[in-house]
């Protein structure tokens, strides 16, 4: 008989056993109760007999660790837990049951470790057996999208209603990932790093997305003249000590320059790895092979810790979630206008998304349409890539030839109402549940035989809660706008939306999912930005093999507060030109540059970008930020050393020579029609003004002391939506 349906039917019976416990055990009111139905099942009873040593550690337990040990025995995975026992063992039963606490506690909702075994038997026999889980009576069409790729007259009244929704809008972050195929190291002691600690730019993707945050509220803060402090969730995991590595990082940026009090974090649960045999993978006795359980745990702790209370008790209603391997989502006004018209609607759930590559490894997002016996039923949905064949959607091109997808991207970027999503987890606690067979690991039979075998765990996706916000309607609708139903997706270029830092660049491979990849676009995005809005003349934009093998053709990189939409920043830089390999960085927000010719290397810092800091360390928005002026300025220097092993997208980089402008607290500095030349450093103490000007062909730098800020930027909106800045 084929194997695969011998295994098949196996897993069929294991699955029909471990139901009828199931139900045994939910129909038990009382914790003994459960205790006692699982004492009546014969494999137990002879388990603990030939384990003495586990029936003495049992006797230690307290009845909540009594039922999690039990379970284990009850979904056969004894053998595997507690191989080899030994009194040395001891010391590791209380972090086997921790894990095991955590995993009741958790996918409680589903039966805890009984449920958890329960479906991923389930989804691995689907995945043996290839029986496609399509629902009856149901389609799955293109969704309906808003356009927010164009600088339209709709886009721009979008990103108004999103800076504006700022007051009441959080931040979720999940930030909990592992990040393995980064292998990421700790370059001193070699410790393995969670995927929040990556460099990128020059900083961890964690102080990425702050920055992003930061400033958008500095937006809110220049338009509105009031300084928000959103609050901020993050889901970390103890895999790879990231939790302790996000405190740390916190912690070592003094919360930058937030309230400690203003971030709430919460610890996704880790989960066994699971064998294509069903069976748990093991490190060694009593050490189960654990990952990160899936980001769509997200809701269920957030809700079971309080913090969908703590945001809704402090009038936010609203959420951004975000996730932390994809640095370029804060480009421009994307965001904006995604939680704006959200936010505007009264929106209940909301996908940002983009075109989506053929074979890619990303979910799709799609319009769901399902007959009931009342009539018509409608929702927005993600399928993961995973996922493609089981729910019959071929991924195949929206058009002949065309290397795009028929349905658009999920990027994890993500639009909720709190109120909504509590009442969806009544529903469903953890949605999108599945198993990824990706992963060879270590496996030991019953037999004592080690060998690999393909394994997964049980993930769910958070954007999938989606699926419990359905809209009915009494008949099938012929069209539908985006304001039709409950939930929305935005569509954006997808540069600028989606370019995700997951696995390390091999030479020959594609750059797709690269960090190196992820910059690539960055600065295809900084090419728009300088030569569309600016109006700079720029070199050519290198192609993907001249980046790889020289480098980018210039580069740029600057602070979110400096726009972060390109309509703001266009009028800080306008006019001028970079040469080819020229570098501008622009560590500032209260900037005025016209027409700059730069040869070389620029990097204007300043300590204060959006204002300084009280007596706790708060950053306190505010006009006492460092400002620079240059204007028909020339900057000529050696710059960048082409020839050093330089890491751009880590910012890792040698130069020969360099224009430093560095502006400490309010400092300001001032320059108009001089050309610095050569290696140059300048510092400008807090309250004091420097003026460069040439006197007789030689640059002088004059500094004076002032009392206040000379200048600064004004923001409104007029009747287009246009945001105006005007200098005082």
């Amino acid at each position: 008989m084929n194997k695969i349906l011998i295994s098949a039917r196996s897993l069929q019976n294991r699955i029909e056993n471990l139901q009828s416990i199931l139900q045994r055990i939910q129909k038990a009111n009382a914790l003994n109760e459960k205790i006692n139905e699982l004492n009546k099942i014969g494999d137990i009873k002879d388990f603990f007999s030939q384990h003495s040593l586990l029936q003495h550690w049992i006797q230690q337990c307290t009845p909540e660790e009594e039922l999690a040990v039990k379970s284990i025995l009850a979904i056969e995975q004894g053998p595997q837990v507690f191989s080899n026992l030994n009194s040395n063992s001891l010391k590791d039963f209380p972090g086997l049951l921790k894990t095991l606490m955590e995993m009741e506690r958790v996918y409680e909702t589903i039966g805890g470790i009984i449920g958890y075994q329960l479906t991923i038997l389930k989804l691995i026999l689907a995945q043996q057996i290839q029986q496609p889980s399509i629902p009856q009576n149901t389609r799955y069409l293109h969704p309906p999208c808003i356009d927010i790729s164009q600088n339209s007259p709709e886009t721009k009244r979008a990103v108004r209603w999103g800076v504006e929704a700022m007051s009441h809008l959080a931040v979720i972050y999940p930030v909990g990932g592992a990040g393995d195929r980064l292998n990421l190291q700790d370059e001193r002691t070699g410790e393995a790093l969670p995927a929040a600690e990556l460099s990128f730019c020059g900083r961890t993707l964690l102080e990425g997305l702050i920055r992003d945050l930061q400033g958008r509220e500095y937006l809110h803060y220049k338009l509105y003249g009031k300084q928000l402090t959103t609050p901020i969730v993050m889901m970390t995991s103890h895999e790879k000590n990231n939790h302790q590595h996000i405190d740390k990082i916190c912690k070592e940026h003094q919360w930058f320059g937030r309230p400690s009090d203003s971030f709430r974090l919460m610890i996704q649960p880790l989960v066994p790895m699971v064998t294509i045999h069903g069976d748990w993978a093991m490190q060694g006795p009593l050490h189960l092979l654990v990952k990160p359980g899936g980001h769509g745990v997200i809701w269920k702790l957030a809700e079971d810790q309080g913090v969908i209370d703590w945001l809704l008790e402090q009038g936010y209603d609203q959420a951004l979630v975000r996730q932390i391997n994809n640095p370029i989502a804060g480009v421009n006004g994307g965001l904006c206008a995604f939680v704006g018209w959200g936010s505007h609607y009264k929106k209940a759930f909301g996908f940002a998304s983009c075109p989506r590559l053929v074979n890619a490894a990303e979910g799709m997002d799609v319009l769901v349409e399902t007959k009931t016996s009342h009539g018509v039923a409608y929702h927005i949905s993600n399928i993961e890539y995973t996922e493609f064949e089981l729910r019959g959607v071929p991924d195949v091109p929206e058009n002949s030839g065309s290397s795009y997808s028929q349905f658009p991207a999920n990027t994890n970027i993500l639009f909720a109402d709190l109120r909504v999503i509590q009442k969806a987890l009544k529903a469903c606690s953890i949605p999108g549940m599945l198993i990824n067979m990706k992963n060879q690991v270590p496996y030991t039979d019953a037999q004592g035989h080690t060998t690999h075998a393909p394994a997964g765990r049980l993930e769910s996706m958070m954007q999938n809660i989606a699926d419990h916000i359905v809209d009915d309607f009494s008949k099938p609708l012929a069209t539908l706008s985006p304001t039709t139903l409950s939930s929305f997706i935005t569509y954006n270029d997808r540069r600028k939306t989606i370019a995700v830092t997951k696995r390390t660049y091999v030479p020959g491979e594609p750059l797709q999912e690269t960090p190196e990849g992820c910059y690539y676009e960055l600065l295809q995005n900084h090419v728009e930005l300088l030569k569309n809005y600016c109006k700079m003349q720029l070199p050519a934009m290198s192609d993907e093999t001249h980046y790889l093998e020289k480098g980018p053709s210039f580069i740029l990189l600057y602070h979110p507060a400096l726009g972060p939409l390109f309509e703001v920043i266009a009028q800080k830089i306008n006019g001028g030109s970079i040469a080819p390999g020229g570098e501008l960085q622009l560590e500032i927000a209260e900037l005025d540059m016209r027409d700059l010719n730069l040869k070389g290397s620029l990097l204007i810092h300043a300590d204060a970008v959006v204002g300084s800091r009280d007596a706790q360390g708060l950053i306190r928005y505010g006009e006492g930020a460092g400002k620079c002026v240059l204007h028909k300025v020339s900057v000529e220097n050696r710059g960048i050393d082409w020839t050093a092993a330089n890491q751009f997208w880590k910012n890792q980089v040698s130069r020969h020579e360099a224009l430093q402008i560095i502006l400490h607290g309010n400092a300001e500095f001032f320059a108009e029609g001089v050309c610095f030349s050569g290696d140059q450093r300048i510092e400008v103490p807090d309250g004091h003004r420097m003026i460069a000007e040439e006197r007789q062909g030689q640059l002088h730098c004059r500094l004076e002391k002032i009392h206040a800020p000379t200048w600064h930027w004004t923001y409104s909106f007029d009747e287009q939506d246009n945001i105006l800045l005007q200098k005082k």
